[in-house]
C-alpha cells in the first residue's frame, strides 16, 4: 500500500517509519528542511526556517517541534488515557522507548539547582537526549529507515487533498503537482491538519485548539549567578497535582542575566494553584539566593496545542476522518482532550498507537 504522510514533525516521523517497517511504501512531505539539533531551545528557534511564521510557536522542518522544544518528557495521568478507552498506552510507550533515547539531566543550571533545593518533590528532568545531544523525532525514527520504500520531499507545502471520483488519491502541493497514494496520513499539527482538511472542503469545525495555560515568572538573576546562554534551558521539574513547574536557567542570548519559572496549569482550574506554588518557591532561601527581582508575566497559552480534530467527532478511534475512506489524522489534533502533561511524549504515544492500526490496513 502507498501512503502519503503530510508533515515530518513528531507524529509524522513516527507514522512514516512504522508504516515502512510494516511493508508499506511511504512518501513523506514536509514544508521545511532539516534543523540543526542544538541543545538550547532558544538557539533552535533562532535557526532560519525552524518555526512557522505567526504568533503560535510551531516547529517547521524535519522533526518539527521536537527540534525546538525543551526536550522534557512526561506521560501524564494514566487514568485520563483509560477514560478515553486507550488500553494500549503501555505497549505504545514501549515502542517509543525502542526508538527515542531518554536520559536524566546532569548538566544543571542555577535555576535547576534552586528548584531542587527549594522543593523536596522536585526532580531532575528526563530529556530526549543521548550523551547530552538532542535527539529529534526525525533522528530517532528516520535516520535508519529503509530507503527502498521511503521517499521524503522537503521544502514542499501541501495545500489540499486531491480527489478523483469522490475518493482521495493523494495531496496537491503548492506548486500544483499531486503526490499520489492509496491513503493519506495527516500529521501537520493542531493548526495545519484542520486547515488542510478545510481547504479540501472537508467539514471540520473551526474551534480554538486546547492548550495549557502557563503562569510565567521572569527572574532577574543576581550578578554573581553564572549562566550559559547557549546551554540546557530546563534540567529540573516539579509536579504537584495538576501543576507542573519547569525551571528555565536562561532565556537565550537576547536576555542575558535572566531565567524563568514557568508553572503550567494542566487542567483549566489549576491556574490559582500554579500561582500558589510559584509564590512558595520564590519565598525559599534557594531562590532568594539567586533572584534579584521576580516579575509575574501575563498568563497565557504555552504552545501545547491539541484537539482540533478530536477523536469521537472529526475522526474515529483509528484517526479516520469522518466521511472519508482513506484519510487519517495522526497528530496532536486528534487527542480527545489535552493530556495532563507536556504534549511531546503523549504525541509520540498517540502516533505509535495509530501507526500500529494503520499498518494493518
Amino acid at each position: 500500500m502507498r501512503w502519503v504522510v503530510v508533515g515530518a514533525g513528531t507524529a509524522g516521523c513516527v507514522v512514516a517509519r512504522r508504516l515502512v517497517d510494516a511493508g508499506h511504501a511511504v512518501t513523506l512531505v514536509e514544508a521545511g528542511w532539516a534543523v540543526p539539533p542544538v541543545v538550547s531551545l532558544f538557539d533552535a528557534m533562532a535557526a532560519p526556517g525552524a518555526v512557522f511564521p505567526g504568533p503560535v510557536v510551531r516547529g517547521r522542518g524535519l522533526g518539527g517541534s521536537s527540534a525546538i522544544n525543551g526536550m522534557v518528557v512526561s506521560l501524564g495521568d494514566p487514568g485520563q488515557y483509560r477514560a478515553w478507552g486507550w488500553d494500549d498506552v503501555e505497549l505504545a510507550l514501549a515502542r517509543v522507548r525502542e526508538r527515542v533515547p531518554m536520559e536524566e539531566a546532569t548538566d544543571l543550571g542555577s535555576v535547576d539547582r534552586a528548584l531542587l533545593e527549594a522543593a523536596a518533590d522536585a526532580s531532575r528532568a528526563v530529556l530526549t537526549r543521548r550523551g547530552g545531544r538532542r535527539v529529534t523525532a526525525a533522528d530517532a525514527y528516520l535516520r535508519d529507515v529503509d530507503r527502498t520504500r521511503f521517499t521524503s520531499l522537503t521544502g514542499v507545502e501541501a495545500r489540499r487533498l486531491a480527489f478523483e471520483r469522490q475518493r482521495v488519491v493523494g495531496v496537491r502541493m503548492r506548486d500544483g503537482r499531486v503526490v499520489t497514494g492509496d491513503a493519506v496520513a495527516l500529521a501537520a499539527g493542531a493548526v495545519g491538519s484542520p486547515q488542510l482538511l478545510r481547504a479540501s472542503g472537508v467539514g471540520v469545525p473551526d474551534v480554538p485548539p486546547r492548550n495549557h495555560e502557563g503562569v510565567p515568572v521572569t527572574l532577574r538573576l543576581r550578578p554573581d549567578v553564572v549562566t550559559d546562554e547557549h546551554g540546557l534551558v530546563t534540567g529540573a521539574v516539579l509536579r504537584r497535582g495538576d501543576v507542573e513547574v519547569t525551571g528555565m536557567n536562561h532565556l537565550g542570548p537576547d536576555a542575558p542575566g535572566h531565567g524563568m519559572l514557568l508553572a503550567a496549569a494542566l487542567t483549566a482550574d489549576a491556574v490559582p494553584a500554579a500561582r500558589s506554588v510559584l509564590a512558595e518557591l520564590l519565598a525559599t532561601p534557594a531562590f532568594e539566593a539567586i533572584v534579584e527581582r521576580a516579575t509575574y508575566d501575563a498568563v497565557g497559552g504555552i504552545h501545547h496545542l491539541t484537539s482540533t480534530c478530536p477523536m469521537g467527532s472529526v475522526v474515529d478511534d483509528d484517526g479516520l476522518v469522518t466521511g472519508l475512506a482513506n484519510v487519517h489524522v495522526v497528530d496532536a489534533s486528534a487527542f480527545p482532550d489535552i493530556p495532563r502533561a507536556g504534549t511531546y511524549l503523549p504525541t509520540l504515544v498517540l502516533a505509535e498507537r495509530l501507526a500500529a492500526r494503520l499498518a494493518q490496513r
